[in-house]
């Protein structure tokens, strides 16, 4: 199992697929150690703001991913706040989070540019080198259409479970791993041959309306519980 190092300079889609990895022949270039990233500007009254804390709201959802499993957290976010309409609660007392850690997920976090810019460039290398996080990123990934964030926009669909449509419906807010974010800077850097700081603050400066880095997904999983969300988590890891 990679260790916590092996995760910050490798990326964070080696710890998608530690077969893959273990598997590999002795003789394969392993990414130069990344940089020491940027500390991250952490606002914990911000994170609160963010949570709502101060409302009256009773009915507070946390969905957390580490896949992206075609936008799956997202289409569970949209599924509970239509329960809640059937019901007759009004939307004005829901909020629903999604913590965004660890793995494939991450991505979801960021906007278009980031998609054009690294993302999608990257996916012919992961294709090679990690199989089982090249199979998640098709689960939204279309060559032939993909712009940008798949799971960004509104679609007018009936059922859109879009990040943009949650925003809208309820001020959905999206918390995505620092760390796994840095991780994903030196995968990406060493892949397209860049430099991992020069991504990675790229990274931070381009997340998707309502998303916040937060120190570790791990930590947000707990803190969030804290404030009185109920967790569900959408997707596992392996």
């Amino acid at each position: 199992m990679p260790t916590r190092l092996d995760f910050l300079t490798s990326g964070a889609i080696v710890a998608l697929a530690p077969a893959t990895v273990a598997a590999a022949p002795a003789s394969s270039p392993s990414p130069a150690p990344t940089p020491s990233m940027p500390p991250l500007d952490f606002d914990m009254a911000a994170f609160d703001k963010a949570l709502d804390t101060a409302s009256t709201k009773h009915h507070r959802h946390m969905f957390a991913s580490t896949k992206i499993e075609g936008g799956l957290a997202f289409g569970q976010m949209r599924g509970v706040l239509d329960a809640y309409t059937e019901l007759g609660i009004p939307l004005s007392d829901v909020h629903t989070v999604a913590v965004l850690y660890h793995g494939g997920s991450v991505l979801l976090g960021f906007d278009d540019v980031m998609w054009t810019r690294y993302f999608i460039p990257l996916q012919p290398h992961a294709k090679k080198d990690m199989v089982e996080f090249a199979k998640d990123f098709d689960t939204v990934y279309d060559a032939q259409k993909t712009k940008g964030n798949p799971c960004l926009h509104k679609t007018g669909d009936k059922d859109d479970s879009s990040i943009e449509t949650l925003v809208a419906m309820v001020d959905a807010r999206f918390f995505v791993c620092n760390n796994a974010a840095k991780g994903f800077a030196g995968f990406i850097a060493h892949k397209l041959k860049l430099d991992a700081v020069t991504v990675y603050r790229d990274l931070a400066a381009h997340l998707v309306p309502n998303a916040m880095l937060v120190p570790a997904g791990v930590w947000a999983l707990g803190a969030v519980q804290e404030r009185f969300y109920t967790y569900q988590q959408s997707t596992l890891q392996g």
